[in-house]
């Protein structure tokens, strides 16, 4: 029966152990072939409902500089009446503004994998970056108005360019402003503007013009934008072909491209004048490669900006890619169907110059460079004070690849007043056809905030060491307890539990040896005194009597 009993536990054992092991094996496996980490990852850095990346995108942690360094122009006078041959401007600032950001009206749409919001941006200036204080500090820069009103008077008749001149000059309107550097950011009086929205109302729907209020505010609380979601996969986890990429741009306004750059719905445009397929710079791509191209939309922009892999690099312990736009960017041509657009009336504008009048009232503004970086050299020659530095002025995003964070992120662009002929204007004669640069800006990204640096890490590290670390401690237990398992069936319970039985038995018959051994000694008659002993009936067996 303890036989039986011991063999009982034996098998008891080993089936604990190969149950415990295969266990432990099956979990492991399943950790390293369904990588839960990263189905972790991807879900809460997807956007939907009680995902932490929904939580960070409603109100977005990023700390978003514009840093804006204006253009003072200190010979105005000398150069109108010809005494100075070039304008001599020096560039005032940084004056610095902190964007903050909040999207509202969310709607997710099932139906085709998208979501629809209106972003928000508030400005907030922040002195301790800044040179000075904005409305105190003041600057002499051009009359954006009056000088856009000048240059479009020349497609006019000649009765109307005559009227017009002779209304500005009853007005008293300068070419030149001498206002406060607020003032001109964000809205100064003019009694021209103030009278073309009373008089035409369609065309210009504003009293005041302030070039960062168009630049950055226009339409803040009404925009309405539509961007796609992460790209469907199919049961095997494989990305379907031709689904739009992850939080790209399907519309803005409900349109998917600039009307104003002549988008073709029926041919989705072409580079030139698309907005879908973008981001708007707030989310961008994920698991992206050295081969990617992305394109970042902005209204400020009036077009999209391509941005190029450049270099890989690592940023504060994480692995980033490094874009830069292209320096070619605000080039137009004709025969080019990526630019052609930006041509009105067939007519481009010099190298490195970019068009961005449709988006702002058809007022004969542009885009480039900081400085005319990377633009016609010819550009510059109207001008002291002006020093291209690519160092300085380049343009570049630094993403973290697999998870598409924004780690550090420069993108510096100028405004500038394309002035073109002029009729009938005596003041506005000596800035005919120059492009005068009104200020430059700095969108800027410097580092993640602690909360989003300590979540990159997790994502990117932790969570698959740890992940890791737990798998193979799976798998080196389960092995383990199918050793035990392999070695109680084959080795250690025959061995043993023999060993165990045969001692057993062996002291219980070396006991009994023992004890008969003594018993007999005792009852010999040399060990009993003789008054103890008594004869029995047979003379060969004595009794011990006490």
């Amino acid at each position: 029966m303890k036989l039986f009993t011991n063999k009982t536990q034996r098998n008891a054992k080993l089936l604990r152990c190969a149950a415990i092991g295969m266990t432990l094996i099956f979990f492991g496996a399943a950790i390293f072939m369904t990588n839960p980490s990263k189905l972790i990852g991807d879900w809460q850095i997807s956007l939907g409902p009680s995902t932490l990346l929904y939580k960070l995108w409603l109100y977005p942690p990023l700390d978003v500089y514009i840093t804006v360094y204006m253009f003072n122009y200190t010979n105005v006078d000398a150069f109108i009446d010809g005494t100075d041959a070039k304008l001599k401007v020096e560039e005032v600032g940084p004056y610095v503004y902190q964007e903050v950001l909040s999207n509202h009206n969310v709607t997710l749409n099932y139906h085709n994998n998208t979501i629809t919001y209106t972003p928000r941006r508030e400005y907030i200036f922040v002195p301790e970056r800044s040179v000075g204080d904005p409305k105190v500090d003041r600057i002499r820069a051009p009359n954006i108005p009056y000088m856009g009103v000048s240059t479009q008077a020349a497609s006019l008749s000649m009765f109307a360019a005559l009227g017009l001149s002779a209304l500005a000059k009853r007005l008293n309107a300068q070419p030149m402003l001498e206002v406060t550097v607020h003032d001109y950011m964000w809205g100064y009086e003019d009694h021209l503007v103030h009278l073309a929205s009373k008089f035409v109302p369609s065309l210009i729907d504003f009293s005041s013009f302030g070039i960062m209020e168009k630049l950055f505010r226009e339409g803040n609380e009404s925009n309405v934008v539509n961007m796609h979601l992460v790209e469907p996969k199919d049961r095997h986890g494989v990305k379907l072909p031709g689904a739009p990429r992850a939080y790209s741009l399907h519309s803005v306004n409900y349109e998917r491209g600039f009307k104003r750059w002549e988008y073709d719905e029926a041919t989705n445009g072409t580079h030139c004048n698309r907005i879908w397929g973008s981001h708007d710079a707030t989310l961008f791509p994920r698991d992206m490669n050295e081969h990617d191209t992305f394109y970042v939309y902005r209204r400020t922009f009036c077009r999209l900006l391509p941005m190029r892999f450049n270099r890989t690099l690592t940023f504060k312990g994480l692995d980033a890619y490094e874009y830069v736009m292209d320096p070619k960017i605000f080039d137009s041509e004709l025969h080019s169907p990526n630019s052609s657009c930006f041509c009105k009336n067939n007519q481009c504008l010099k190298r490195g110059v970019g068009n961005v009048s449709p988006c702002y009232y058809n007022m004969p503004l542009a885009i480039t460079y900081p400085h005319f970086m990377h633009a016609d050299p010819t550009l510059l020659r109207a001008f002291d004070g002006l020093n291209p530095n690519e160092s300085r002025f380049t343009s570049t995003v630094m993403l973290q690849p697999q998870l598409g964070v924004p780690l550090h992120v420069h993108v510096r662009l100028q405004a500038n007043q394309v002035v073109g002929n002029i009729k009938f204007n005596r003041l506005m004669e000596p800035f005919e056809n120059l492009v005068l640069p009104l200020l430059w800006v700095d969108l800027t990204i410097e580092n993640l905030p602690m909360s989003l640096q300590l979540l990159t890490h997790a994502l990117k590290y932790a969570l698959p060491i740890l992940q890791l670390v737990i798998a193979a401690s799976l798998l080196l237990g389960g092995l383990y307890q199918l050793i035990a398992a392999f070695m109680l069936c084959f080795w250690s319970p025959p061995a043993g539990l023999h060993k165990a039985e045969l001692g057993e038995k062996s002291i219980n018959v070396l006991g009994n040896l023992a004890l008969a051994t003594s018993l007999h000694k005792a009852t010999s008659p040399e060990c009993v005194p003789p008054e103890a002993q008594k004869l029995l009936p047979n003379d060969d067996a004595y009794r011990l009597e006490m």
